[in-house]
């Protein structure tokens, strides 16, 4: 069997090592995303590796660092975007930025994604990284467009298909998103373009649909009440009370890229294609839109199995399980 025609196949390792890739700036499910992903390394079940930004919206670094650091890692590598596809209006980064992350450099003097991407998989042992990205798909372009470096001798192509396990993306919608793009894959269509024709590992798409009827974060009240993920659903939905609660889009991608797929989704190959086109077509499908082609491929999507309550109900659980570390204490509160 040629190589680009093997059939998908993730199993995570016991410990999965993961590039934590987020537009953290309009949407705050990427604030309850990262609390799953540290409810995971507090088990022992996963490492972050690095926390990239892909909207250079002002604080966004101080924002992950923020988060990172009330969690008890704030040597987490975070690197930024030179750019920003998304609005820069956020209505919790700047307040997270300068209640948790004073620590960490602003997004015009922080290091590029770019340089943390290269720097970070250069020391990974092989076939070991899962890179999760639940934003615009800048990044991961700028990385498998990049050349070789002081990091390492590969470029970016080499490098992930020397590097990386699996990359597991929120984007798209499945089978088809219609009239127009997914927010993620509109956000920098050509970025995703070139992500999609050029990615030499396999992309689990975590589609639109899957996110969409799994609510989070109505049991925020449970966690501490400095928690910045609490502070920041608050601010998203303009409530104190703990019942807003928000889509799940990017929470469940990190589920998937912890655990696989477990009893939560069943597993669809094929192959994507999106329509980068400026304009409306006559088949009135505009743009970004994606169209998806079931079949033997190194690629695959999510496909709901267990019912969305359910799903939201272990989220909303690990959302809480994800506990301030004591040794940011004296860091928070200086």
């Amino acid at each position: 069997m040629n190589e680009n025609d093997r059939y998908f196949s993730y199993i995570p390792d016991k410990l999965v090592r993961i590039v934590f890739d987020t537009d953290m700036d309009t949407d705050v499910d990427d604030t309850g995303a990262l609390a799953v992903l540290y409810s995971y390394v507090q088990e022992g079940r996963a490492e972050v590796l690095a926390t990239v930004g892909s909207c250079n919206s002002g604080c966004a670094v101080k924002c992950i660092g923020g988060i990172n650091a009330y969690y008890g890692f704030p040597k987490v590598p975070v690197g930024i975007s030179p750019d920003c596809p998304s609005s820069g209006k956020s209505p919790y980064q700047r307040i997270i930025a300068e209640k948790y992350g004073k620590d960490f450099p602003d997004d015009k003097t922080a290091r590029s994604a770019l340089e943390v991407y290269r720097e970070v998989l250069s020391s990974a042992e092989e076939n070991s990284v899962v890179i999760t990205v639940i934003g615009a798909l800048n990044n991961l372009s700028d990385l498998l467009k990049s050349e070789s470096d002081k990091y390492s001798p590969l470029n970016g192509i080499e490098l992930v298909k020397k590097k990386v396990k699996i990359c597991v993306i929120m984007g798209g919608r499945f089978p088809q998103s219609t009239p127009v793009g997914e927010y993620n894959i509109r956000l920098d269509v050509d970025a995703a373009y070139y992500v999609i024709h050029n990615c030499p590992v396999s992309i689990l798409w975590s589609g639109q649909e899957i996110g969409e009827s799994i609510f989070t974060g109505n049991m925020r009240n449970e966690m501490e009440k400095d928690n910045p993920v609490r502070l920041a659903y608050n601010l998203y939905g303009n409530d104190e009370t703990g019942i807003y609660a928000r889509q799940s889009w990017d929470l469940t991608t990190i589920v998937y890229a912890v655990e696989g797929a477990g009893d939560y989704w069943d597993i669809q190959t094929g192959s994507i294609e999106i329509n980068t086109e400026n304009k409306i077509l006559a088949s009135n499908f505009g743009p970004a839109y994606n169209n998806w082609t079931a079949g033997e491929g190194k690629d695959a999507i999510l496909v709901q199995k267990m019912k969305s309550e359910k799903i939201a109900n272990m989220l909303n659980k690990r959302m809480v399980m994800a506990k301030k570390s004591c040794v940011e204490e004296n860091l928070l509160n200086e």
